[in-house]
């Protein structure tokens, strides 16, 4: 037997044997696990998730966690055993938090990217059926089309007109034409290889059938995939600003930090308390936070997009959605419902086909026009009805697609010395292609505009025999039929895009139907106006086209081209720009947008590489809720951020009016701490998890920079005077009062643990009232609440407790101010907010 590890070059029939199978009717389902078993699993080796101790390490060795090492080291030198006690307990009580918030953002991560896993056509038992690429086994037929990834090596039963693109494998950029029949030698290096395909390259042309020779890492995709471990983890716009952000603040405070115990020392202070109290304000203003948050917030806004049918295959593509203003989306299977079917035949002569020897005449020209494997929703309505395969006999020797940039698709049969041409595609140009006689034709032609105005779907089949192949251009065809075809607006379209435009979100349908029948599904859904199409496109200049683009809401016979350069048009208007496609035609475009969605079931496995998100079942009616869950993360990202540098603004200002006196400090160092980490888990729980505002779609989220720039430094002012005063006038009066220094920082700390947390309650709303919207409304806020009440009533009442936390009993006295401290420096906001709504109410009664 030939050597099978030159797979290219043994004949199928020693492929079959060795890898049990038929090359007729694929692998049993019995010889499938043993296949698996045997050569392995179509999967490859992953970076796999760090080990708990790894990531303890990992964790303990960030700049935060040093700093507070060093400050247990220091307590040690300096002999406070107790501090240096409690310091490495919060350093580990730190870390295993950020662990489990870690392993939760991971876990949804994962899910995610089980969801979006791709699927394929395999043939096991003489049965089609799809299969995620996971499952695919050595010895499996699978079937390749248009648009789709090759899932694994293989070698080739059978192909038509099979164009790979081999670029991702080879880095060379020239289309590949493949051929079953081609015999390679074993010497044959893999860019000759005309005989076979492989794992990671794209279909863009043709169809074929290929018997699986190796998977995972096994194929030649998985060998340089385990050499270079092709997880890559791809930090967002968001993210990315958040690290720049941290790393311009952390010089920041880490002067700042300096600053106030360096003047404390000179004031005369305790050297050794104040070098303690340097570590803990550097760890407490260093912002290690913000990248977390947004992280955290994308992930779970990735896992609710989930539950809309909407797939995250780059967090991006969640960051960008609330910032989308157009989306540009293709007519079939999204704004209708992909549910098409064959009403009629329209024969040449202008009639309705009736069943006769006529009709079977057409309908076998018809069926040579469609390939055997199409995925197409056009192909598989005609190809049910007529009857599928029992009325097709005979296989294309050459296959010439609508990827070759043409509006028609050539199935070319040879027979003996002459061309068998079945052409599939464009009504207007196969009609007018066509021998028919002008009156005919324009007979034709008025039935299409008939059809199209009614909002059907039309093609246009013809044959001609040739003794040449003739792809470029059509002449002299003999006319076959005109297949009129229904798909029915989807159910809540219409609704969708009004809700759309209420939020400032326009959408346009890009499509390469015809003008008449965009412009009828067009008027169902509520988009009116004029319909421009691919043709016009084709004349207009860049800054015409921009023009263009503000007021038109439909075009129709688009070439792939044109979306790329409509979508370039309105980005360059200033637009943010979701495109949703699905065909291979489709990727640069895709590519092209701001935020670029595939279709799941019509998809192309190119389309959904070429996207961020995957819309799994094709619906638009998603749509808005999308855009309005990207708008809540980034909405609540928003708040979390200027809520955590609130709390930060608040504890660097509590420490200037007891420096500016020469008295000590309102926090001991272990408060500093602690307060540290109860702001973290604060900021990375209670926002990022908080439901949407109620006028969130009416309003569009402001740009991350100009939020950065002003907005952010004027709320952090408003919100954090107030509790920023209250501490301090709380920590003085009670320092002068009672000359007690513990009481006064217990006071202090147990105002911040209560300030905080009702600051966080009344910030995660802009404009909610809290009783409006419900104490309890965030399950994480209230166990932050009850955690709060919980901690400072122990930290003040246990007397075991006092010498590790440095804190003491309060009198009812001194709680019933810090209560009104409480209460009047947060609830402020709560007040404003109840006065806004009613101002609205009655705004809103004098309207009507």
């Amino acid at each position: 037997m030939a050597d099978m590890s030159k797979w290219w070059a043994c004949p199928i029939s020693d492929l079959a044997n060795f890898y049990n199978t038929n090359i007729k009717i694929g692998l049993s389902e019995t010889q499938v696990p043993k296949n698996a078993e045997r050569f392995g699993k179509n999967t490859f080796a992953e970076l796999k998730p760090s080990s708990t101790f790894s990531l303890l390490i990992e964790g303990i060795k960030s700049p935060m966690m040093l700093l507070l090492l060093s400050i247990a080291v220091l307590s040690l030198i300096f002999s406070k055993f107790l501090e240096a006690a409690v310091m490495v307990f919060v350093v580990l009580a730190y870390v295993f938090i950020e662990l489990i918030n870690k392993a939760r953002t991971d876990r949804t991560l994962k899910q995610l990217k089980a969801l979006a896993q791709p699927t394929l056509t395999v043939i096991r038992a003489g049965n089609k059926s799809e299969i995620a690429s996971s499952e695919l086994v050595v010895g499996d037929l699978i079937v390749l089309s248009s648009g789709v990834r090759v899932p694994a090596d293989g070698r080739i039963i059978e192909s038509k007109g099979l164009v790979v693109d081999e670029s991702t494998l080879t880095g060379e950029s020239n289309s590949v034409r493949k051929d079953a029949e081609s015999e390679v030698p074993e010497e044959a290096p893999l860019t000759e290889r005309t005989n076979s395909v492989f794992s990671g390259t794209v279909v863009l042309d043709g169809e074929g059938i290929v018997l699986v020779t190796a998977v995972g890492e096994k194929s030649e995709f998985g060998k340089i995939a385990k050499e270079v471990q092709i997880t890559k983890k791809e930090n967002t716009y968001l993210q990315i600003t958040m690290i720049n952000l941290a790393k311009m603040l952390a010089v920041v405070a880490f002067a700042v930090s300096l600053i106030v115990p360096g003047i404390g020392v000179l004031r005369g202070q305790d050297f050794q308390q104040m070098v303690i109290t340097w570590l803990a304000l550097t760890f407490l203003m260093v912002p290690g936070q913000p990248p977390i948050i947004i992280t955290m917030a994308l992930a779970l806004a990735s896992f609710e997009l989930a539950k809309e049918n909407i797939i995250t295959k780059r967090l991006r593509g969640t960051e960008t959605l609330g910032f989308v203003t157009v989306v540009v989306t293709d007519k079939t299977g999204t704004v209708t419902e992909n549910k098409i079917r064959l009403e009629k035949l329209i024969s040449a002569d202008g009639n309705e086909l009736e069943k006769s020897s006529e009709q079977s005449v057409v309908k076998e020209k018809v069926l040579l026009s469609l390939p055997e494997h199409s995925r197409d929703p056009t192909d598989e309505a005609v190809f049910e009805a007529l009857g599928g395969t029992q009325g097709k006999k005979i296989h294309p020797d050459i296959f010439i697609g609508f990827a070759r940039g043409q509006p028609w698709r050539i199935l070319v049969y040879k027979k003996d010395n002459s061309f068998l041409h079945a052409i599939a595609g464009k009504p207007e140009i196969l009609i007018n292609s066509s021998n028919l006689p002008q009156k005919e034709k324009e007979k034709l032609l008025e039935i299409l505009e008939k059809e199209t105005a009614a909002g059907e779907r039309v093609v246009a089949y013809a044959v001609r025999f040739l003794d040449k192949l003739e792809t470029d251009r059509l002449t002299d065809l003999d006319f076959v039929a005109l297949a009129i075809l229904t798909d029915p607006v989807r159910e809540g379209v219409k609704e969708a895009i009004t809700s759309l435009e209420l939020a400032g979100v326009t959408t346009v349908i890009v499509t390469g139907d015809h003008p008449g029948t965009a412009k009828a599904v067009a008027e169902k859904i509520g988009l009116s106006g004029e319909v421009v199409t691919g043709d016009q496109i084709e004349r207009l200049k860049d800054d015409e086209l921009r023009a263009v683009v503000k007021k038109t809401r439909v075009f129709a016979r688009v070439a792939p081209l044109q979306k790329l350069q409509l979508i370039k048009a309105f980005q360059a208007d200033g637009e943010k720009v979701a495109m949703i496609g699905d065909g291979i035609n489709d990727a640069a475009a895709i590519k092209s947008a701001d935020v670029g969605i595939a279709m799941g079931k019509m998809g192309t496995d190119l389309a959904k590489e070429s996207a961020d998100l995957v819309l799994t079942d094709d619906n638009y009616v998603h749509i808005p809720e999308a855009i309005t869950n990207g708008r809540k993360s980034l909405d609540n990202f928003q708040k979390g951020l200027t809520y955590y540098l609130t709390a930060k603004a608040i504890l660097l200002s509590i420490f200037l009016i007891p420096l500016i006196l020469g008295i000590p400090f309102p926090l001991n160092p272990i408060h500093i701490i602690i307060i540290e980490l109860l702001m973290d888990l604060a900021s990375s729980t209670i926002f990022v998890t908080e439901q949407k505002e109620p006028n969130l779609l009416q309003r569009m989220p402001e740009n991350v920079q100009e939020y950065l720039k002003s907005t952010i430094l004027e709320k952090i002012f408003v919100n954090g005077i107030g509790l920023a005063l209250g501490i301090t006038v709380l920590y003085v009066f009670l320092y002068f009062q009672t000359d007690d220094l513990v009481l006064a920082q217990t006071a202090a700390f147990s105002t911040w643990l209560l300030g905080h947390i009702c600051l966080a309650l009344n910030m995660k709303q802009r404009k909610l009232p809290l009783l409006k919207q419900g104490i309890f409304s965030n399950r994480f806020a209230s166990l932050w609440l009850a955690g709060m009440i919980v901690l400072t009533v122990t930290m003040t009442n246990i007397p075991v407790v006092f010498p590790y936390l440095k804190t003491t009993f309060l009198p009812f006295s001194v709680w019933g101010i810090i209560l009104i401290m409480v209460i009047v420096t947060t609830f402020w906001i709560e007040v404003k907010k109840m006065i806004r709504m009613e101002a609205r109410r009655e705004t809103d009664e004098i309207i009507r």
